[in-house]
């Protein structure tokens, strides 16, 4: 039976929309042999499989993404509106999906609507919908909107600051009343939707200037929680460029490739003023553009490595404390790849071919681990048979 999501009355749903997957948030760090200092992707073994919980796609151990997680997963037990603050490319839409998954509105639909990507004209009509012969043009039997399929679910207004005066007084309504009407509508329906916003822009600043109402301002701001940057939570940095390299290499089916010691402690000094979403394009840019397995110091972009170059050596010791994270990721990555040889070794009793085609490598790369890991003599693999 579905459950109700709690503070609002039991109804009938009178629309809905397919839920988009918050995703599972894999992430995974390619082994490599002993004294190694890269981290990298591309093997489909010898990775770290995060769990199912909707948070664990938000990638990242560090304090400050920790703090913003556990809160989050409280809001996620109310039906109260939240506010996401934070830079573009924190991943704010990720964390409002997350919100959604771990919710009880998690079985209806999560709808998201961009209030900067909408001409303010079409705006009213994609959010409130409208009835037939509203306008010219008007679709015959009307249209629903976004609010209206989010009944049940979770509406997502990103860049909420960039709405317009007039749809602030709408919405407002809406969030006060849970009640919405249609353009060229006589009548107003009831709608049972959570609603998280999310903004890159300082609301205060903008209600203080006249631009946001402070009523709407006040309504949504009752749960906030703010996304750092990622130049704030740079011990994540490592395990983010691990994971996105893996993504990339299996998505173009591109030999594995691993970024060296130099490259990383490069991409750790560097701001990152786009964030996430800067770090994720300049991996895929890298993966495309290298030749060869190993991404070098010379293959990043001049500005990152100008950029990263720091005057004292403050830098460099926190360098070396974020590669430390990243030594201790590895050998983890490498006990599980272990224990995954070893379990599909037994699967096959003991068949090296078997267990080499259920891990999906090759048979002389699970000769290459085996005798890695100590679990075979140094010896050759056997010779093929000839036919």
């Amino acid at each position: 039976m579905r459950r109700r999501p709690r503070g609002f009355p039991k109804r009938q749903r009178t629309g809905g929309a397919a839920r988009a997957d918050p995703g599972d948030g894999q992430g995974r760090i390619q082994p490599e042999g002993e004294g190694s200092r890269r981290i990298g992707g591309g093997s489909r073994s010898g990775g770290i499989r995060e769990g199912r919980d909707p948070f664990a796609a938000l990638l990242g151990r560090s304090e400050a993404l920790e703090t913003v997680k556990r809160l989050a997963r409280k809001a996620a037990r109310t039906p109260s509106t939240v506010l996401i603050t934070g830079e573009s490319g924190t991943g704010k839409e990720l964390l409002a999906r997350a919100i959604h998954a771990a919710s009880p509105f998690a079985e209806g639909p999560f709808v998201s609507v961009n209030c900067a990507a909408i001409p303010e004209n079409l705006l009213e009509a994609e959010l409130f919908g409208y009835e037939e012969g509203a306008f010219t043009g008007a679709r015959k039997g009307g249209k629903p909107g976004k609010i209206e399929l989010a009944d049940g679910g979770t509406l997502f207004l990103d860049e909420i600051g960039d709405m317009p005066l007039a749809m602030q007084a709408k919405l407002l309504r809406v969030l006060e009343e849970r009640r919405v009407e249609r353009v060229g509508g006589v009548t107003s329906r009831p709608v049972r939707v959570r609603v998280i916003a999310a903004t890159n822009r300082s609301l205060e600043e903008m209600v203080r200037k006249g631009a946001f109402r402070a009523d709407l301002y006040y309504r949504l701001n009752i749960i906030r929680l703010h996304l750092p940057p990622l130049r704030e939570r740079r011990t994540d940095i490592p395990l983010l460029l691990s994971h996105h390299l893996e993504r990339v290499v299996r998505r173009y089916r591109l030999p594995a490739k691993s970024f060296t010691k130099e490259a990383v402690s490069i991409l750790l000094a560097y701001h990152w003023p786009g964030n996430v979403r800067e770090l994720v394009n300049t991996v895929e840019a890298l993966v495309n553009l290298v030749d060869g397995p190993d991404i070098r110091p010379e293959d990043l972009p001049p500005h990152i490595r100008s950029a990263a170059k720091t005057p004292d050596g403050q830098g460099a010791e926190e360098a070396q404390e974020e590669l430390s994270l990243v030594r201790e990721v590895k050998r983890a990555a490498e006990e599980r790849e272990r224990e995954r040889i070893l379990a599909a070794l037994s699967q096959a009793g003991g068949n090296k071919a078997k267990a080499a085609r259920l891990l999906g490598i090759h048979r002389s790369t699970l000769y290459e681990k085996l005798r890695k890991y100590g679990l075979l003599p140094s010896a050759a693999p056997p010779a093929k048979r000839a036919t």
